[in-house]
């Protein structure tokens, strides 16, 4: 079908294109480091960002509901074949991403004659010797490594405003909740970086308090000194009206 190359490459520059005009309303999700654990968090207009996919791993995404359920099943699926074939030990955020959802992403979305997956993820975790590592995955399968947190957004100019902004602050030296606090105040930042789309806005929250109201706020954090023998819990509420009252 392609037989010159430059119509193939011609044909990728297209589904990028496509892709990251699909992508571009989708709203920041943000991990970042504090003096016990990591932490995860996104607002949307419907649930489903945040999810736990293995004992240490945690995963954040945005973009289709469809494609981030479809890859997270296959995550969850990678992880605990790899958890019963090896050990729980063994399955880490790098294996899972270098050795099988990467791969998979990219021949998906090179392969012209299928539809592209329209997500971006993040996979956080906590490794066994207590560090976070955090990583930023395309949907053309290319994925980052970060040691000081990291953020996913729809479009790439508050994507990496936000990347910029999370390293200048020691976000691994805070408790939960000034982490959570700094936290919000980014996410809240990041929308004036983007260019003014007046249909679009109009659709949007115009403060922080109305996000609050009419979207959803997932979170979860990682840590070692949860009162659970569980490393993964949810933000509870109360940790969650806590947040919206500071921010008043």
């Amino acid at each position: 079908m392609f037989e010159e190359p430059y119509r193939w490459m011609e044909a990728v520059s297209t589904r990028h294109n496509y892709v990251q005009e699909k992508l571009k309303m989708g709203q920041p999700v943000i991990s970042v480091p504090y003096n016990e654990g990591l932490l995860i968090f996104g607002f949307a207009p419907q649930p489903g960002k945040i999810y736990e996919v293995y004992d240490r791993i945690a995963l954040g995404g945005l973009g289709h509901p469809a494609d981030v359920e479809r890859l997270r099943m296959n995550l969850l699926d990678m992880a605990h074949l790899e958890g019963f074939n090896r050990s729980a030990k063994d399955v880490t955020s790098a294996r899972l991403l270098q050795f099988g959802i990467a791969p998979a992403l990219k021949q998906n979305f090179e392969e012209i004659q299928r539809a592209p997956y329209i997500i971006r993820m993040l996979l956080v975790e906590l490794n066994e010797q207590g560090r976070p590592n955090f990583f930023r995955m395309n949907y053309d399968g290319h994925w980052e490594t970060f040691k000081n947190g990291t953020a996913i957004a729809g479009n790439e100019k508050v994507m990496d405003w936000l990347q910029r902004e999370i390293q200048k602050k020691p976000f691994a030296t805070y408790s939960l909740d000034q982490a959570m606090q700094e936290g919000i105040k980014l996410w809240n930042d990041s929308r004036k970086v983007s260019p003014n789309n007046e249909d679009q806005e109009n659709d949007l929250p115009k403060t922080l308090q109305e996000a609050f109201d009419l979207w959803y706020l997932e979170g979860a954090v990682l840590s070692e000194k949860s009162l659970s023998k569980a490393i993964y819990r949810p933000l509870s509420k109360d940790e969650i009206n806590k947040l919206k009252s500071s921010t008043r």
